[in-house]
């Protein structure tokens, strides 16, 4: 079943800036750079998985990998980045991970025509919390 997630979910990919990817990047760049944007986002158009992904009894197991996968990465760039403890950058993670697959779920893993609009403001909204969160 990981191995499965892991192709649906595009979690081998890369993603050197995550979760702040689409502060200042247009529709465009995120559309032919999909590898910038987080894995919670990059699952759309998953094409024979979006049965799996739309599976609600499989939700939390499903976001229980992306979290597993993504956590390392993240949590560190999100305490550089607001200075907050560990536990509460983990909460800001979290939410966002949720946050993430709920709007793709609303898209029904379909990467449409408003999803790149969608994840471009979901990632300002994210972007600008983040750096307000560090003057503090």
């Amino acid at each position: 079943m990981n191995d499965v997630l892991n192709d649906a979910l595009l979690l081998t990919e890369t993603n050197p800036v995550p979760f702040f990817a689409g502060n200042g990047k247009s529709l465009d760049y995120l559309k032919s750079n999909e590898s910038l944007v987080p894995a919670c986002q990059r699952i759309g158009d998953a094409g024979k998985y979006q049965k799996l992904l739309m599976d609600p009894d499989l939700s939390e197991y499903i976001i229980g990998r992306i979290v597993v996968n993504e956590r390392d990465t993240v949590l560190p760039a999100v305490i550089e980045k607001t200075h907050l403890p560990r536990e509460d950058a983990e909460t800001l993670f979290r939410y966002v991970i949720h946050g993430s697959f709920a709007v793709n779920r609303a898209h029904n893993f379909v990467k449409d025509e408003k999803w790149p609009h969608d994840v471009q403001m979901l990632n300002e909204f994210a972007e600008a919390g983040y750096e307000r969160l560090s003057r503090k």
